[in-house]
């Protein structure tokens, strides 16, 4: 997962949680220019055009994973 940079210059950083029975949950949180650890991020950030045009092999990735055909 990539750092991505919305309008208005936030960061969409991705970010691991442990919840207390042990389920790691992947996600993501949004760091605001006047965030303590903006600097830390911003250089790891792509814009969302990018981002999202990286992610044209996506059909390939599906369409390998689609549903099986019965026998």
């Amino acid at each position: 997962m990539s750092v991505v940079r919305l309008p208005g210059g936030v960061l969409r950083v991705p970010t691991v949680d442990v919840l207390d029975d042990g389920t790691t949950v992947h996600g993501t949180r949004d760091v605001p220019p006047d965030a303590p650890d903006y600097e830390r991020w911003l250089p790891h950030a792509v814009s969302e055009e990018q981002a999202w045009h990286d992610g044209d092999h996506d059909e390939e990735i599906l369409d390998r994973w689609g549903p099986a055909e019965s026998a």
